[in-house]
């Protein structure tokens, strides 16, 4: 197996041991040499009990992350929290979404014993009534470990939970290399935890046991007298080596070339003693396994506890398997439990991730000699050595290593490393717009604190990373939450350095433009009308998307071919050039935008579904629907640019007025109302003098008017001829029905678009002449509650009617403008736009390169939110659920529990025992009345149970069905209270009476 082709390759780590969190951490202490026991920091009362080594965070849990809820969390096991946390790490140090990932992805791993559950969860009877045995034993079941890790990331491979004792981690790395190379899976996740549930553990040292007594592990030394317990966790990823292209290889860590796995049998004292020749045996079917010699390997990290007999049998199998007839080359042997303890389920891995470690850093690392050391004891072969500082991995050691764990139980694992290949440098991508940085997490605050810490990995050891690796590595590498931020860049790398840093620090500081993501958000589009600036609209955009400027150029194209004017050079002319002031001249260009635009939006991946357009622009949303051809709508556009052009001069001014205020100001006047823009903003047009009289009237009486730039009334009387011209040229062709997934907002009514209007030439001729009724079509659209609404144009013409609305109607969606909002750099613009539809939710095509090589991040914030059961000291059980821990406290019970409420207000006793009964089974915050059961993560199992003991509280009948069909809390209260209104209670008392006489019925059929 010594083939790339057939090896598998370590891809992520990630661990928590006594006096590391992370990988690097760890890798730093062991090449110091560090011991990170309590024995060697300080030393306990003598005759006391003995310390243990503990991890820094176990107690505490991100339970939004994973979709729990307080409570939910506080009784689920930590081991199975902090494998949870670890597999996340390892997948993120890997570089993997399992979210964005086509293939499957298997979790091998064990844990210790269910100490929580038996020491603190259920000594708390309130808790276990509420929560239910079932919902109990699903987070602290080793039969769930692996499979709620499945559950909580969404991955699919197998999943399985592996229990062999002080070899768990390791037998879950050979099982999940048997599943890669069996193609079960295509990224396999494998690990253990053990974890002791206190602040600080504390163990027993008996003559004759294999713990330690004086707190130290001693491995290989003389007087050495056994192990020291401690919590620890790792996790490894794996992929298959074959699979990785060189973009994959480069954040490879090291290969695994071999492994195997058997049992002692009866070969043995006793069923927890080890024998040498079933260690000895797994060696050789590893090493047969990789397609090496014992030669071949130059460090071997051993089982190493520190107690006489399993030293002296781990040496000799060693001696058997790696000793000096296989070769001189000289074996380094370590062993990290002296550095950290003995963490059980979790030894294997974690001995595997400080060999990876040193295969990657081509770095022996020592085994620590401590104060009280003997000598080392004979070590059976003149290859082996035990290393007491760090050294370099020169060549003169071979290049390989390996891996034991061995079970109390005799289950044996022994694993083969190899260095990962080194990929071929590759010529960095030619990039013409560095794109855009994007960042996401569970809560507000944990988005601020990623964006601290990767503001200072910047400024630090990210300083020469290339930008466009960590701009893709952000994008495909890493899974997209809840709370999003995003920043467009410039195209020069010092320049877009100097931003990101700067947008970092910003929202690190509780600035900056975050957004909530709602799932498949709405998207709406505006189409403007004329009457916007155009001068250079799109070209710098056009210069850096080849796609949109052929859009552009087929659809100029189609205009010449209709008659219309010539508008190749569009892009050149300045804003005062004469032919932007041309009505005949302006459509077309509107409606060469508009469609471009949107041609642009759906090759990105966005469809907006709620389309509106002023004037002009109704037209070219009905082309998009499929109402006109491309062909057709060139030419209609044309067509209907002349004839307004053509049409008696006139004038257009905007009140500040309702339509009803403006038309009494206008009586008398041969004006009409030519658009209503919002409540207060009537447009009305008519003959110039006309116009000018209106305009004094308005004055007269306060009231602000604007003049529009303009020498036509459109959408006025004036426009009649026009528009029964237009009807008479578009009755030669055959109009469509829209697109049913499109709904086109009316000019005419505000309303949505019918089939009978979209396809009769008379609606659109009345559309031309007829009072665009913007603020309605606005209206109708906000209704409709789109989460985005996106100005396909430059500038905030119809997006700031939209936020006024909006506001009116107290929605808060994102509004935004495709091509910016003034002139500048237009590619920015709208790879900003973009970048703001991804932050509300919606999937665009952000155009940023994979990365040349994935790069390691810092890892994601986790709350430090605890959640803790705390243990009964004694055997009386306590009633309430106060001993559940969070960082925001439970509200508090009456002492007699929620049966105290008192009997006259029966309501409110009714609905106080209800709260305080959501409140147990959910725990954080204290829940409101429109608090949803399923909202807050309730699930089928906590129906039944909560449903049951409100049932014993209440004396109730209710059913599954009374909570689904009032799942809100206040609902849920109010059909309780309806129940208890509804029972005989005189009825009920007898019967209870009769009960506790041990009389009536019931002893009758007994």
């Amino acid at each position: 197996m010594t083939d790339v082709d057939n090896a598998v390759a370590v891809v992520g780590l990630a661990l928590r041991v006594p006096g590391a969190a992370d990988p690097e951490t760890f890798w730093s202490g062991l090449a110091d040499g560090q011991v990170s026991l309590p024995a060697a920091r300080s030393v306990g009362e003598a005759g006391g009990p003995l310390l243990a080594g503990q991890i820094d965070r176990f107690a505490e849990f991100d339970a939004e992350l994973f979709g729990m809820s307080p409570a939910q969390a506080a009784v689920t096991d930590p081991q199975h929290r902090v494998l949870t946390e670890l597999v996340w790490q390892a997948l993120e140090d890997a570089g993997i979404d399992p979210g964005a990932s086509t293939g499957r992805v298997g979790v091998f791993a064990g844990c210790g014993p269910d100490a929580y559950l038996h020491a603190n969860v259920l000594g708390d009877e309130q808790l276990v009534r509420v929560q239910g045995q079932e919902q109990i034993q699903l987070g602290n079941s080793r039969d769930f470990l692996a499979t709620a890790v499945s559950y909580r990331l969404g991955l699919t491979g197998p999943s399985m939970t592996v229990q062999t004792a002080c070899s768990t981690s390791l037998v879950a790395v050979h099982q999940a290399v048997r599943s890669l190379l069996t193609y079960e899976c295509d990224i396999a996740v494998a690990g253990g935890v053990t974890i002791h549930p206190v602040e600080q553990p504390t163990y027993e040292f008996t003559e004759g046991g294999i713990v330690s007594p004086d707190g130290r592990c001693r491995a290989f030394t003389e007087g050495s007298l056994g192990t020291v317990p401690a919590s620890g966790a790792g996790v490894v990823v794996l992929r298959r080596a074959a699979d990785l292209d060189e973009h994959g290889a480069s954040g490879v860590h090291a290969h695994i070339v071999g492994s195997a796995v058997n049992n002692d049998g009866a070969d043995r004292m006793s069923l927890v003693s080890p024998s040498p020749r079933g260690q000895a045996d797994v060696i050789r079917e590893a090493l047969e396994s990789a397609g090496l010699s014992a030669a071949d390997v130059g460090y071997i990290e051993t089982h190493g506890t520190g107690t006489v007999l399993g030293d002296q049998i781990e040496l000799a199998a060693l001696a058997e398997a790696y000793g000096a007839e296989y070769g001189q080359a000289p074996c380094a042997l370590g062993a990290v439990k002296p550095n950290i303890g003995h963490c059980d389920t979790a030894a294997g891995v974690v001995g595997l991730i400080k060999t990876v470690l040193a295969v990657r850093e081509r770095t022996v690392p020592p085994t620590p000699a401590q104060s009280g050391d003997g000598p080392d004891v004979a070590l059976g072969s003149p290859r082996f050595f035990i290393p007491r500082k760090a050294e370099p991995w020169g060549d003169e050691l071979p290049q390989h290593a390996a891996v034991s764990s061995f079970g109390l139980g005799g289950t044996n694992a022994h694993v083969i490393v190899a260095p990962a290949r080194t990929p071929q440098p590759e010529e960095p991508p030619v990039v013409r717009n560095l794109g855009t940085a994007v960042l996401s997490a569970a809560t507000d605050n944990a988005l601020r604190d990623r964006a601290r810490s990767l503001a200072h990995w910047l400024q630090g050891p990210g300083t020469d990373t290339p930008l466009t690796d960590i701009l893709g590595t952000l994008k495909h590498n890493r899974r997209p939450l809840g709370r999003r931020w995003a920043a467009a860049l410039p195209a020069d790398e010092t320049a877009a350095r100097e931003r990101l840093s700067d947008e970092l620090t910003t929202l690190a500081g509780g600035g900056g433009r975050t957004q909530g993501v709602v799932a498949q958000p709405t998207v709406a589009a505006l189409l403007p009308g004329q009457g916007v600036s155009l001068a250079g609209v799109g070209t710098s955009y056009a210069a850096v998307d080849d796609a949109f400027r052929a859009d552009i150029g087929t659809l100029t194209a189609k205009v010449a071919a209709a008659g219309g004017p010539d508008l190749s050079t569009f892009g050149e002319w300045a804003a005062d050039d004469p032919r932007l002031a041309d009505t005949a001249v302006v459509q077309p260009v509107l409606f060469v935008l508009g469609t471009a635009a949107l041609r642009l939006l759906e090759r990105r991946g966005i469809r907006p579904v709620l389309l509106l357009g002023h004037s002009i622009g109704e037209l070219t949303a009905a082309t998009h629907a499929g109402v006109f051809t491309v062909g057709e709508a060139a030419a209609a556009v044309v067509e209907r640019g002349r004839l307004m052009a053509g049409a008696p001069q006139g004038a257009m001014t905007a009140v500040r007025a309702d339509e009803s205020t403006a038309l009494g100001l206008a009586e008398g006047l041969p004006v009409d109302v030519c658009g209503l823009n919002a409540p207060d903003n009537t447009v009305l047009g008519g003959a110039p003098d006309a116009v000018s009289e209106l305009e004094h009237r308005c004055r007269d009486r306060g009231i602000a008017v604007t003049r529009l730039a303009t020498s036509r009334a459109f959408h006025s009387r004036t426009m009649t001829e026009a528009a029964d011209e237009f009807a008479r040229f578009l009755g030669q062709f055959t109009l469509r029905t829209p697109s049913q997934d499109l709904t086109i907002l009316s000019n005419l009514t505000g309303a949505p678009l019918t089939a009978e209007q979209a396809t009769d030439p008379g609606y659109w001729a009345r559309q031309l002449r007829s009072t665009v009724r913007l603020d309605d079509a606005l209206q109708s659209l906000l209704n409709a509650v789109p989460e985005v609404v996106l100005g396909l144009h430059r500038g905030k013409t119809m997006t700031n009617l939209a936020r006024q609305e909006a506001r009116r109607q107290g929605h808060s969606p994102l509004i935004t403008d495709l091509f910016g909002t003034k002139e500048g750099d237009e590619p920015l613009a709208v790879q900003d736009a973009f970048a703001q539809l991804w932050t509300a939710g919606c999937a665009p095509d952000l155009d940023i390169p994979h990365p040349g090589r994935t790069v390691r991040l810092p890892a994601y914030p986790f709350a430090d939110t605890k959640h803790w059961v705390d243990a009964v000291p004694t055997p009386e059980r306590r009633a309430s659920a106060g001993n559940v821990q969070e960082t925001v406290e439970l509200p508090p019970q009456a002492e007699d529990g929620p049966e105290s409420a008192p009997a006259d207000g029966e309501s409110d006793g009714t609905a106080a025992v209800i709260a305080s009964l959501w409140q147990s089974a959910f725990g954080g915050a204290p829940l409101r009345p429109e608090d949803n059961f399923f909202s807050l993560g309730g699930t089928s199992l906590q129906a039944a149970q909560l449903i049951t003991v409100v049932n014993n509280e209440l004396l109730l009948n209710m059913r599954l069905q009374d909570l689904y069909e009032n799942s809100s809390l206040g609902d849920f209260a109010a059909r309780a209270d309806a129940l208890v209104a509804e029972r005989d209670d005189d009825e009920l008392l007898r019967l209870l009476e009769e009960i506790e006489n041990g009389g009536g019925a019931l002893e009758g059929e007994a």
